[in-house]
C-alpha cells in the first residue's frame, strides 16, 4: 500500500476490517478518509468497552438496565459531539444496539476524527472508478487518491457441515449428545447485554465448563442441552442470542453452573482490577484521548478546541476496588 500521507482515502464498507483500514489510513497521516456504506455501523470508545466488562451483573448474567440505559446516554452524546451520524437502528424505532448481522466497532479515532473534519461517512454503494476518484451509486462524485474495498466475507460454516455430516445445530451449540460445536456467530441485536461482553473467548470458557458438566451429569443438563424441546437452526444461521438465552436459562435452573458464571466473572473482574484499575484505566484513555488530536491533527490541539472526554465518572459505575479485591 502507498504511503496515506496527505492523500484523500475512500473505504468501502463499514464492518470490522473496513474500520481497521480507516484508523490505518488516518494514522499513516490521509489528508481525509470518507467512509461508502450502505448503512451505518456501531461505534464504540475503548472506555465503553472496558466498562462492559466490569459494570456490575445481575443474577442472570445481563446489565442492569438503568445503568445501560445511563451509559447509552453518554454514549449518544459522544456522537453528537464529534459530528459522526448515529447508526439507523438508534432512531428507527427497532430499539436495536447494532444492525442485525454488524458487529460493534471500538475505535477512540472514529471520534476524534470526525471531531477535527478528517473523517466521514456517505451512504451508498461505489458504482464504478473515474480519474481523480469514484462515482457513487447515487451519482455524485468522490475525490479519491486510495480506494480501499472492505466489502464482507462469508463465515465458514461449510467445514463443520462437511466434518460432521450435521447442517443443524442446537441453540446450546451442541449437535448431539457429548457433541458439541464452538465458534463465532452473528452479532444480533442484545448480544453485548451479557457476562460474555464482546469476547468469544469468555463464550468458550463458560461453554467449555458446560461441556464438562454435561458430560459429568448429563440426568441434570441433558433436557436443557440437548432435549427434544431444544430449539435448533442451520448451522450457518447460528446467532450470539441462541446460545446466550441458553446460558441464562443454564444459570436459572442450575445452581452448579449459576456458580460457574459467577466465579467466571468475578476472577475475570480482579484480573481488571489487578491490571488497570477503573480510575486508572480511564485516567490513562483520556490523556491517550487528548494526544490523539495533536497526532491526528499535526499539531497542538488547545484543550477548549478538543473533542470532550464525556466518562471522567465512569469509575463510578464500577464496583469499588475494595469490593472486587480481597
Amino acid at each position: 500500500v502507498p504511503s496515506f500521507r496527505g492523500r484523500r482515502v475512500v473505504v468501502q464498507g463499514m464492518g470490522a476490517f473496513a474500520m481497521e483500514c480507516a484508523r490505518t489510513a488516518i494514522e499513516g497521516g490521509a489528508q481525509h478518509v470518507t467512509i461508502v456504506c450502505r448503512r451505518h455501523g456501531t461505534v464504540s470508545i475503548r472506555a465503553l468497552d472496558y466498562l462492559q466488562f466490569l459494570r456490575p451483573f445481575a443474577a442472570d448474567g445481563s446489565h442492569d438496565a438503568s445503568g445501560s440505559a445511563a451509559l447509552f446516554a453518554v454514549w449518544r452524546k459522544l456522537y453528537q459531539a464529534s459530528g459522526a451520524t448515529v447508526p439507523e437502528c438508534w432512531t428507527d424505532g427497532s430499539g436495536l444496539l447494532t444492525h442485525a448481522g454488524h458487529t460493534i466497532s471500538v475505535s477512540d479515532i472514529w471520534f476524534v476524527a470526525h471531531h477535527l473534519g478528517k473523517m466521514c461517512t456517505k451512504v451508498g454503494t461505489l458504482e464504478s472508478m473515474v480519474e481523480g476518484g469514484c462515482v457513487l451509486s447515487d451519482g455524485s462524485f468522490l475525490p479519491a487518491d486510495i480506494v480501499v474495498g472492505c466489502i464482507g466475507f462469508t463465515r465458514n460454516t461449510t467445514f463443520c457441515e462437511q466434518l460432521t455430516g450435521r447442517t443443524e445445530v442446537m441453540h446450546s451449540n451442541y449437535l448431539d449428545k457429548n457433541m458439541m460445536y464452538l465458534a463465532d456467530a452473528e452479532i444480533d441485536e442484545t448480544a453485548f447485554n451479557s457476562f460474555f461482553g464482546s469476547s468469544v473467548l469468555e463464550y468458550a470458557k463458560f461453554y467449555t465448563n458446560t461441556y464438562v458438566q454435561a458430560f459429568e451429569r448429563p440426568d441434570a443438563l441433558g433436557s436443557i442441552l440437548w432435549g427434544a424441546a431444544v430449539k435448533r437452526t442451520p448451522v450457518s444461521l447460528r446467532k450470539w442470542t441462541q446460545y446466550i438465552a441458553v446460558a441464562q436459562e443454564l444459570i436459572e435452573k442450575d445452581t452448579t453452573m449459576r456458580g460457574l458464571a459467577a466465579d467466571q466473572v468475578r476472577e475475570r473482574t480482579k484480573h481488571f482490577y489487578r491490571t488497570m484499575s477503573p480510575e486508572a484505566f480511564l485516567e490513562v484513555n483520556r490523556l491517550e484521548w487528548e494526544e490523539l488530536h495533536e497526532r491526528l491533527n499535526g499539531s497542538p490541539v488547545s484543550k477548549d478546541k478538543q473533542l470532550p472526554y464525556l466518562f471522567g465518572a465512569a469509575p463510578s459505575w464500577c464496583a469499588p476496588a475494595n469490593e472486587v479485591l480481597p
